[in-house]
């Protein structure tokens, strides 16, 4: 309902279905390098998406206890998984999370300098914030430079 919302939307859901293709890809890839057929990988892949999303939406729990619930310690999922968070699997999906929201900000016409990393400074009007021609911090004036060289002793050069 919120409008407010629609970027953030579109990087979670909106580029989502995306997101999901190319790991579903990815597996069916592995899986015909491994030797399946790409049929039975893509099957393989299809209802393994399938069942872990409808598994996830009927349990209600949060997706780690599930993830925890299906990797049996020093198993086969537990090395993948291993792999996976080595190769910052998390940081990468999350970057570019942040980087589709940005430009859909970008596209929309709004500051894009947002996420992590990031540090949004609002435009400053030096004149209001150094009255009477002062540096910040210090007693001393602003004063214009002069056309004439002094030395260490202040004779002009």
């Amino acid at each position: 309902d919120d409008e407010s919302y629609i970027d953030m939307s579109t990087s979670l859901s909106g580029s989502g279905p995306a997101y999901i293709f190319l790991l579903m890809e990815a597996m069916i890839d592995a899986g015909v390098h491994m030797g399946f057929s790409r049929e039975t990988a893509t099957a393989l892949v299809h209802q393994t998406l399938l069942g872990s999303t409808l598994y996830a939406m009927d349990s209600k729990q949060h997706p780690a206890i599930l993830r925890n619930s299906v990797t049996s310690p020093a198993g086969t999922t537990a090395s993948a998984i291993y792999e996976l968070e080595n190769g910052k699997f998390r940081t990468v999906i999350k970057d570019a999370i942040w980087a589709c929201y940005r430009r859909s900000l970008e596209m929309g016409g709004s500051d894009s300098n947002v996420g992590p990393g990031r540090v949004n400074f609002p435009q400053v009007n030096l004149k209001e914030m150094l009255p009477d021609s002062k540096i910040p911090g210090s007693h001393h004036p602003i004063e214009p430079p002069s056309d004439e060289m002094t030395n260490v002793s202040g004779e002009k050069k």
